[in-house]
């Protein structure tokens, strides 16, 4: 884990089955994570993996932002671990994704003339 990473934990109040299909059926997931989505912009997710009631990871990129590799991309996991009263532990794990810099590339700073 990247040491700038945001990790939530917290114990819901449902079982991993149904915090699963919150997570997993699209519709559900922006429902959950993006409450006030009239504004009509949606979330830009592709799911990376999955291991199905226990974990998801995502690319997540705000919708509107730049292409991949600008700072606000990010890796966000979801794992979710049954407790012995039916509850479901969450741990959301919120990682930038931080792709290397071509040396010959204008994002790395003016470039050299050759001579």
């Amino acid at each position: 884990m990247m040491e700038d990473a945001l990790v939530y934990e917290c114990a819901l109040d449902a079982t991993p089955e149904k915090v699963w299909r919150a997570l997993a059926i699209p519709e559900y997931l922006e429902r959950w994570l993006a409450p006030d989505a009239a504004s009509g912009e949606a979330l830009d997710l592709t799911m990376l993996a999955a291991e199905e009631n226990k974990s998801l990871s995502y690319h997540w990129r705000e919708a509107g932002q730049g292409a991949i590799g600008d700072v606000e991309d990010s890796v966000v996991t979801f794992e979710l671990k049954p407790m012995a009263d039916g509850r479901t532990w969450f741990r959301l794990t919120h990682e930038p994704l931080v792709m290397p810099v071509a040396a010959n590339s204008n994002l790395a700073g003016p470039l050299m003339l050759a001579a």
